[in-house]
């Protein structure tokens, strides 16, 4: 895979975000990390998915239509078939890379907060979707007490919130604040 500088891999994160309607830009830049992360999962799992059309499109090639329509010469027929083929596979493997790439960026912001003690609340809400009171119980059992009560993880929760969209989007946090 080529190297490419991090303004680069910036705007390439962006725009997959904003094509794929996972970012909006008329949401604030909290609202996006929240979007963002609940659907990071499933672009892991796109990965995955768009392997398995690339295997599929080179063991099966296009889902065939009427024979009745067919009026093309075999062989030319045959020809264009690899071609939308590989085509397909090309534009399956852009997706893929793009997407690794998006991911690779949000897998670096993440591990900047792992070290939080209430990083657990973030993959167990947002990859998990455990309910704040699961959560609690969560903490209360890796902790041995009865103390953590589901408002304290709401509150940590936002506040991670707020560390990690200023990584993501640090361009719109300083417009936010900013004003500009």
């Amino acid at each position: 895979m080529q190297e490419i500088d991090k303004k680069e891999v910036i705007k390439i994160v962006m725009d997959e975000l904003d094509n794929r309607g996972i970012i909006k830009r008329s949401l604030n830049s909290f609202d996006n990390t929240i979007k963002l992360l609940y659907e990071y999962p499933k672009l892991k799992e796109s990965i995955k998915d768009r392997e398995e059309q690339i295997e599929d499109l080179k063991n099966y090639g296009i889902p065939s239509k009427s024979k009745s329509i067919t009026s093309i010469n075999m062989g030319t027929k045959r020809e264009e078939e690899d071609e939308i083929i590989e085509d397909n596979i090309n534009s399956l493997k852009q997706h893929i890379y793009r997407t690794k790439v998006v991911i690779r960026y949000i897998d670096r912001v993440l591990e900047k907060v792992k070290t939080d003690k209430y990083y657990d609340v973030i993959r167990l809400y947002y990859f998990e979707k455990k309910t704040l009171e699961q959560i609690a119980e969560y903490f209360d059992k890796k902790r041995n007490k009865d103390a953590t009560s589901p408002e304290t993880i709401r509150t940590n929760k936002t506040r991670l919130i707020y560390e990690i969209k200023t990584y993501l989007f640090p361009n719109d946090t300083l417009t936010e604040i900013l004003g500009y």
